[in-house]
């Protein structure tokens, strides 16, 4: 009888060493860490940043625990957690698998305070962090927006089993202990999508609440609880849960058939790196939006686009960025020409020429008020002319953009999907400019850059960790 997905995945997370990581995986992991720690200071700024750093140092001080980003703060290894988790995503901007989970704010607060409370080296710390973001984007796969469709949000729900397996891995569990963590993370995940489906902002606690339960399951796994052989794939198991069965039948996908196998959830391991595939959000919006903006951004830098003269301007996406958080439960403020939608991110984009990475966050459906900021109403006015185009055939994080212009000309722009899929050195070029406008000393900014660039061969993970902090 073949092994379980849950035991052939605990059997290469166990086993996997540094030296088995790949030059461009290592560098993945620290770009996706230098975002997440950069994101980190800003979202510090912010209102939920601020009540998840109080209520942690609150309910969970610890003298001897984990370090709280931004704040310097100390907290249990699950409070620490918490609130670096909310830090990360309060801004909207962490990074992206596949639109619909967000691996960094679930697997890097769990994986760091545990390195750091471990006193783990640099290269363990990424290790463990590369078993995490290759389980969570394995399992996730094309399952996720079938798990959107039955009510759930996707980044909890597999962000939870990968802080399961980032803390397991660097608290050294055994293959066993490993099994019964996913099977404990598979039952302690949650997070619904009326949230996102109505606009209430519950969700902005899903991804710190993922991270304390992914780390809980691996705690508790030490116990040597025996966990669910087929936790993933059992016939009452997560698959079946989380996607309506266990048999691979799909209610939607990106795109291709309707109907998957369980092969490529454990096929390759440690030669195909599905990781490689996740991207970095820089502007605080929903993830479709931000290769719009980039897209628009270069048409706009590429012509001298006078906007009086624009009639129309059409976006071609996938259809599920159309009907987030998914086609069983549309937000229709999404779809409309609205503040905050990708219509306004487009029109502001083609009026402005660019858009403002450190911007407060603006949701869809938000007040024009709130949003007022340069050429306003002209933004405003335009936005009424772009409409968005949903397609079946077309791959997520890969917008055209058409601009028909009076007199008949038009300009066009496409991307493939991949373009935001970038590694360390874009990172950097792309985080540097924003630095004289982030409220954080620029010495401290160039040493957190400094030390994720070395953090491979750094002995623990204080000079990140000191960087980050006051």
């Amino acid at each position: 009888m073949a092994d379980s997905l849950s035991r052939t995945l605990a059997r290469w997370v166990v086993n996997l060493d540094a030296r088995d990581l790949p030059p461009v995986v290592i560098d993945k992991m620290q770009t996706s860490l230098l975002h997440a720690t950069v994101v980190s200071i800003i979202g510090a700024e912010t209102h939920h940043g601020k009540a998840a750093v109080d209520l942690a140092l609150a309910e969970e001080h610890a003298a001897n625990g984990a370090t709280i980003l931004a704040r310097g703060g100390r907290a249990t290894r699950c409070g620490a957690a918490f609130a670096n988790s909310k830090l990360m995503h309060a801004t909207n901007q962490a990074d992206s698998y596949r639109m619909l989970t967000h691996p960094g704010p679930c697997v890097i607060p769990a994986a760091l305070a545990s390195a750091e409370l471990n006193g783990t080296t640099g290269a363990e710390f990424i290790t463990a962090m590369a078993a995490a973001y290759e389980v969570e984007a394995r399992i996730a796969g094309d399952f996720i927006a079938s798990t959107q469709a039955r009510g759930f949000r996707s980044s909890p729900v597999y962000g939870t089993l990968g802080a399961a397996v980032a803390t397991g891995k660097l608290l050294g569990l055994t293959e066993d202990q490993m099994v019964t963590a996913i099977a404990l993370a598979c039952t302690f995940t949650a997070g619904t999508n009326e949230g996102p489906r109505s606009g209430g902002r519950e969700m902005m606690f899903h991804e710190p609440q993922s991270a304390r339960s992914g780390i809980m399951a691996a705690l508790l796994a030490r116990e040597d609880v025996r966990g669910s052989e087929e936790a993933l794939e059992g016939p009452a198991g997560f698959y079946n849960a989380f996607t309506g069965n266990n048999r691979g039948e799909l209610s939607y996908v990106f795109t291709g058939p309707n109907h998957v196998d369980f092969t490529p959830v454990t096929e390759g391991l440690g030669s195909r790196w599905e990781l490689l595939h996740t991207v970095l959000k820089m502007y605080p919006t929903a993830g479709y939006n931000c290769p719009v903006i980039d897209l628009m951004s270069e048409i706009r830098g590429a012509h001298n686009l006078n906007v009086d003269d624009i009639e129309k301007i059409t976006v071609d996406m996938n259809w599920l960025e159309t009907l987030y958080p998914s086609p069983a439960f549309p937000n229709p403020s999404r779809g409309q020409a609205i503040v905050g939608s990708t219509h306004y991110f487009v029109a502001y984009v083609a009026v402005n020429g660019s858009y403002p990475p450190l911007r407060t966050r603006i949701d869809s459906g938000d007040d024009e008020e709130s949003a007022s900021a340069e050429n306003h109403a002209t933004v405003v006015e335009l936005m009424h002319k772009v409409e968005t185009v949903g397609h079946q055939d077309r791959r997520a994080f890969a917008p055209r953009i058409t601009i028909e212009l009076a007199g008949g000309t038009a300009y066009k722009g496409e991307y493939q999907g991949t373009e935001l899929e970038w590694g360390l050195d874009t990172e950097e070029g792309r985080l540097r400019p924003l630095f004289p406008l982030i409220d954080w000393p620029d010495a401290k900014l160039d040493d957190t850059i400094s030390a994720c660039r070395r953090i491979w061969d750094a002995p623990n993970v204080s000079e990140l960790v000191n960087a980050a902090t006051p």
